[in-house]
């Protein structure tokens, strides 16, 4: 977005990024990843040592930053007078772990919460992530800017009911996400099958629940475009937190009706329940009720299929983002 204004350099740990960074020009400096979470510390002391020699050599004065470790640069990049712009993605969490069960976790969330102090303007990827970082800042250091989706600019999609209804989860296996929920629905609904996309450390628990129903596991997809086209109805049951799904944001923009919990980010990006079905959250049974409804209407997921295409295509689009963006990194 911002490449035909500035040159970009960057100091990451994922050599993935950094190979895509680097075919668009930028310099990158790829710092090793340490697999332990204990490692990260290390990693930032690295930083510390890369990122001053960066901003002398090239002559930086307005830095980017992203994650909870990395916000602990906040306040050097301040004293050291470059203008600092700081990306959230997700809430603090501090109240989901406690610093003596889990301080690799809870440690680095409660110094960034205290660290945006420094942040010269802390750019938040929903309005739902917006209002957590106005509790502790000042309204004028928070802008929202909401993630994008490419829509498929031509849908091939028949709404009409199948013999046998293909839902689809597409994200992360951890138990926060919620599919064992699809799979307590599913006993109360017969005929339907459920195609699992992703991976995770829950997964052999999501294989156990699912016994004696019809659930295909897909593993990780790196591109899992395909499954929205194929699929009749997308479900995604997260207990949150989340920031902004971007899933949920994919499938929408393909055309595909969605049934999603009620979290406060589902109820801001499907303008309250008009772009989606919603369902309880953490309750399987009022998922279950919603989606009898969708299965025996083809003019309900017609409504929820045009409706958030046309949401995303408003709202969650890049070129929306773009505009915002360069305007934020005084570009305009």
């Amino acid at each position: 977005m911002l490449s035909p204004y500035v040159m970009g350099y960057a100091v990451i740990s994922l050599p993935k990024l950094a190979a895509e960074l680097r075919a668009q020009g930028m310099t990158v400096t790829c710092l090793p990843l340490l697999g332990s979470k204990w490692l990260k510390a290390i990693r930032l002391l690295l930083a510390c040592f890369v990122v001053p020699y960066m901003l002398l050599r090239f002559r930086i004065r307005t830095v980017q930053v992203n994650g909870f470790f990395e916000s602990l640069l906040l306040g050097p990049l301040r004293l050291a007078g470059c203008r600092t712009i700081f990306t959230m993605h997700i809430p603090f969490e501090t109240d989901l772990y406690s610093w003596f069960l889990n301080p690799a976790r809870f440690f680095p969330r409660l110094l960034s919460k205290h660290s945006l102090r420094f942040a010269t303007q802390v750019v938040c990827v929903s309005e739902t992530i917006g209002e957590i970082a106005r509790s502790v800042l000042p309204q004028n250091k928070v802008k929202v800017i909401a993630n994008w989706v490419e829509a498929p600019s031509a849908l091939s999609r028949t709404l009409s009911s199948p013999k046998r209804p293909q839902l689809l989860f597409v994200g992360r296996l951890e138990e926060y996400k919620g599919v064992q929920l699809i799979l307590e629905a599913m006993r109360q609904i017969p005929d339907v099958s459920l195609l699992v996309v992703g991976d995770g450390s829950y997964r052999r628990q999501l294989e156990g629940l699912a016994d004696r129903l019809d659930v295909r596991f897909a593993g990780f997809q790196p591109d899992p475009s395909r499954f929205y086209k194929d699929s009749t109805i997308f479900i995604n049951p997260s207990l949150g937190p989340e920031g902004l799904p971007l899933v949920s944001l994919e499938a929408m923009a393909h055309g595909l009706p969605c049934l999603f919990s009620d979290l406060p980010v589902h109820r801001e990006i499907t303008a309250g329940g008009d772009a989606a079905a919603l369902f309880r959250c953490g309750d399987s049974e009022t998922l279950a009720q919603q989606l009898r409804q969708l299965l025996d209407s083809v003019d309900i997921r017609q409504h929820y299929s045009a409706a958030g295409r046309l949401l995303v295509e408003r709202k969650y689009s890049a070129t929306g983002a773009s505009r915002q963006y360069i305007e934020t990194f005084g570009l305009a």
